[in-house]
């Protein structure tokens, strides 16, 4: 079947390479939802000249990095949305990887090797206290009395505050010049399914890539985040689930969307069984997201 897609590239090599010319390019790890069985989660890395950014890093990432030709020591820089297992079930093994194992591979004393978690200090803390303390903390005292913390095992860069979107927008850039990856994360709607806005809700977020592809990470239906920060943007890589109701953006809200925001649309975080129920192309979308194991995305 003829390609439709005008970014999408098919994989003539078989893994991710962290490097390329210098194009905007997005490979995902897995286009899968936490429970999906058959697609991997949704990792993916973004990639522009000699800089990677890989946003989030699920509890099944490891292995689909394997299967990638990469190790979770390639990973230099992570970006984290949110809190649930399939985006940060990895990162343990990231951190305790870089702490214990870096000193073998990369030659360097114990905590002189440390990759970037790309954060908000809001969410740094919320992700440390909530979810990593209880298996990083107590792996050794530096001094007696003195555990460890986030930062003994990774540099926090931390996102500065934008203003004039409505909600809260962070900043980060990695890299420098003409490579380099400009980062926008805001805040998002994602938990509880109570919650009627992001001000409610539990700490989320979305990500603006170079002001010119929108990811929505996980949330609800919240047409505000796709009219702002959509808008302009080429592309846009919007979670789905099968049906309405619940903390993801249904199917059937996402084709109330107009036409030319449809048009640009890639669906991911995708249940298993959503393939056999719709077809995104005839309801105006550019279709289902695809791993890198098909291809990548290229935006030149």
């Amino acid at each position: 079947m003829k390609e439709t897609n005008p970014w999408f590239r098919p994989n003539k090599g078989g893994g991710i390479a962290l490097a390329n010319d210098g194009h905007l390019q997005l490979s995902f790890l897995g286009v899968g939802s936490a429970f999906a069985t058959t697609m991997f989660q949704s990792n993916l890395f973004v990639i522009k000249g000699p800089n990677h950014v890989l946003i989030d890093y699920g509890s099944k990432a490891s292995v689909a990095l394997n299967r990638a030709g990469l190790s979770t020591l390639d990973i230099e820089n992570l970006l984290v949305t949110h809190s649930h297992a399939d985006h940060i079930g990895g990162i343990e093994e990231w951190c305790l990887m870089a702490r214990y194992a870096a000193p073998f591979v990369k030659k360097c004393a114990r905590g002189e090797y440390k990759p970037n978690l790309l954060t908000t200090a809001d969410y740094a803390h919320i992700l440390w206290d909530s979810s990593l303390r209880g298996g990083l903390e107590h792996s050794e005292e530096t001094q007696p009395g003195r555990r460890l913390a986030l930062s003994d095992y990774v540099n926090i860069v931390h996102g500065g505050y934008l203003t004039g979107y409505g909600r809260p927008v962070y900043h980060i850039v990695v890299g420098s010049g003409e490579s380099a990856i400009d980062l926008k994360l805001m805040r998002t709607n994602h938990i509880p399914d109570s919650s009627a806005s992001w001000q409610s809700a539990f700490y989320s977020l979305g990500v603006l890539i170079d002001d010119r592809v929108l990811v929505s990470g996980d949330t609800m239906f919240d047409r505000e985040l796709i009219d702002v920060f959509g808008s302009k943007a080429e592309a846009i890589f919007h979670d789905c689930q099968d049906y309405t109701g619940g903390v993801h953006a249904s199917y059937e809200e996402l084709t109330g969307l107009a036409a030319t925001h449809k048009a640009r649309t890639i669906l991911y975080h995708l249940p298993d069984p959503i393939k056999n129920k719709f077809n995104p192309k005839e309801d105006g979308f550019v279709g289902w997201a695809r791993s890198y194991e098909q291809g990548s995305y290229f935006f030149d």
